[in-house]
């Protein structure tokens, strides 16, 4: 038993590297390029992103995902998925080539021709590697996947780079994504020690295609879920504002991409282990969503505070119109996390339609609302206030559901976990309180973010004796990291 659970958590490490790899390197590299590369030139290549996203969600995970999920796999299996994934990326990167001039006219920008004939090696290489991921996935193979990672995000990044800084513009953007995944697909393809055939027949299409339709569903509802308000922005709004709108959602998700969704991974074991025993149940809700308030919410809110500053200092002037769009989605990645937490313990207590039903209901009030801000010409502000609202709308409802299902009323909740609100709060009125008085450089900037971080973990201390009661995120946080040898 000892040898399979190593192996589990030695690809779990690899795993997690995989994932932080990919943010922490890419966003480094985001960083220089918006040095160098106009709002407009981003929102450019974002809505060839889009189109990239929709088409590996929709048709290639619909694809490889079945085959990966087969009680039964061999290299037979996987080389007839890999023949169907290489043809349907060459049918879908000749139809971005064909559909280049239509997009670029739609958008009034023939720029976008020159982008979309690239992307579609991007499209190619996306739907060639996507099953040769998706068996190392299954085989817990997940150091390949890390190498591939960082070795392709820093070199395509370097790429991008040094083709910005010598006013390549949007193409050192579009150079940047085609070298990252040209060169992922060639490291996964060394590191496999698999060569798949050619085999599109004597295997049913029938037999996967119940669950081909299945994965794509879902994708194309993840799709709307996670890209629709980046195209509503596209349509009404144009380039510009889709570029200064991607890059304050590239910041904010940062901190749910690292963070949330590292701690989401723990609520499904916890909650599986908690069964329906409402007990087990709340301490495994309390802790996970403690957790992940207490890390996300005082980034989230200093981030919005000094977002100014910061993105001057950092990115430059040009993206201070992103500001305020930084601080409408963070509020919107602390409801996607509370919302995301919610539909685990609705899985692991058997209402498996909730969650499904609450994701359908906030997409399409969100697209809705940011529709009608938008068409009505009200600004980029006021579009991401749509998408807020919708899932402020709709969090009540799952979490009213969550609650029952704990025996556990909103004010023990709230009472529980009063140490991350009550010190994101103070850091929050100490940041607002001082840093207009604070001058423009980086060592301010760097005082400014200690005394926030300092008054956040004092009153978290305060709070902690004086409630003892309260959740106490930093001390299962040390606990966690050296535990005890009893």
């Amino acid at each position: 038993m000892t040898k399979p659970q190593s192996h589990l958590g030695s690809g779990a490490k690899w795993s997690m590297l995989d994932n932080l790899a990919q943010q922490v390197l890419s966003f480094l590299v985001f960083m220089v390029l918006a040095r160098f590369v106009a709002p407009q030139e981003f929102g450019l290549i974002a809505i060839a992103h889009v189109i990239v996203t929709f088409v590996r969600q929709t048709v290639f995970d619909a694809i490889s995902h079945p085959v990966a999920r087969a009680e039964s796999t061999s290299d037979t299996l996987y080389s007839w998925a890999f023949s169907v994934c290489v043809l349907a990326a060459l049918c879908m990167s000749i139809l971005m080539l064909a559909g280049a001039g239509f997009v670029s006219r739609f958008y009034a920008h023939p720029e976008l021709v020159q982008v979309l004939s690239w992307m579609s090696l991007v499209v190619l290489a996306t739907g060639t590697a996507s099953v040769y991921e998706a068996r190392l996935v299954r085989r817990m193979e997940f150091r390949p996947l890390a190498i591939r990672s960082i070795v392709s995000v820093t070199i395509g990044g370097t790429v991008g780079i040094v083709l910005a800084f010598r006013g390549a513009g949007v193409m050192a953007l579009v150079a940047q994504q085609v070298v990252t995944s040209c060169l992922a697909l060639a490291l996964l393809v060394a590191q496999a020690r698999w060569i798949p055939q050619i085999a599109l027949r004597n295997l049913a299409f029938k037999e996967f295609l119940p669950e081909a339709s299945r994965v794509s569903m879902t994708g194309l509802f993840n799709f709307l879920a996670s890209q629709g308000d980046t195209v509503l922005v596209s349509i009404f709004l144009g380039s510009y504002a889709t570029g200064i709108y991607n890059f304050a959602k590239r910041l904010t998700s940062a901190v749910y991409l690292v963070i949330g969704s590292s701690l989401l991974k723990l609520a499904i074991p916890a909650f599986a282990e908690a069964g329906k025993n409402p007990d087990a149940l709340r301490d495994a809700y309390v802790r996970i969503l403690g957790t992940t308030i207490f890390l996300m919410a005082p980034l989230l809110a200093g981030m919005s505070i000094l977002a100014i500053p910061t993105i001057t200092l950092l990115f430059g002037a040009v993206w201070v119109e992103a500001a305020p769009i930084v601080a409408l989605l963070s509020i919107l990645y602390i409801l996607l996390a509370a919302n995301q937490i919610n539909d685990y313990l609705m899985f692991a207590t058997g209402s498996r339609t909730v969650p499904m039903q609450r994701g359908l209901v906030q997409t399409l009030l969100a697209l809705l609302l940011g529709w009608m801000f938008s068409g009505l010409g009200l600004g980029l502000a006021w579009t991401s206030v749509g998408f807020v609202l919708a899932g402020a709308i709709v969090w009540p409802w799952p979490q009213r559901l969550a609650n029952s299902r704990m025996h556990f009323s909103f004010l023990k909740l709230i009472s529980a976990l009063k140490s991350p609100l009550l010190a994101t709060t103070a850091m929050s009125l100490f940041l607002m309180a001082t840093y207009k008085y604070m001058p423009l450089n980086i060592w301010a900037l760097g005082c400014m973010v200690s005394a926030g971080a300092l008054t956040f973990f004092i009153t978290h201390l305060i709070v902690i004796k004086m409630w003892p009661s309260s959740y106490d995120a930093l001390k299962e946080l040390i606990r966690r990291r050296h535990p005890s040898t009893s």
